[in-house]
């Protein structure tokens, strides 16, 4: 599992922007340590790189949570 500063360099995102996606409903709340750090799974990783990659190919986030509702 990874902190937000992990994950946010490991793709190369901002930090405010896990958090808004988190606060929009993109992605799910991650789970947290007993001081409140945000921790990301490997899951929430792929998703947010699959959310970066769709926005490189012209996807607004409204269309890329409309597709990301419809997986398993």
């Amino acid at each position: 599992m990874l902190q937000v500063g992990e994950v946010s360099h490991k793709l190369g995102l901002n930090p405010q922007t896990l958090y808004f996606y988190e606060r929009i409903g993109l992605i799910p709340k991650p789970k947290r340590t007993e001081s409140g750090y945000r921790l990301y799974e490997e899951t929430d990783i792929e998703q947010l790189a699959f959310i970066t990659r769709a926005k490189v190919l012209g996807l607004t986030l409204d269309e890329i949570k409309e597709v990301l509702s419809k997986l398993p």
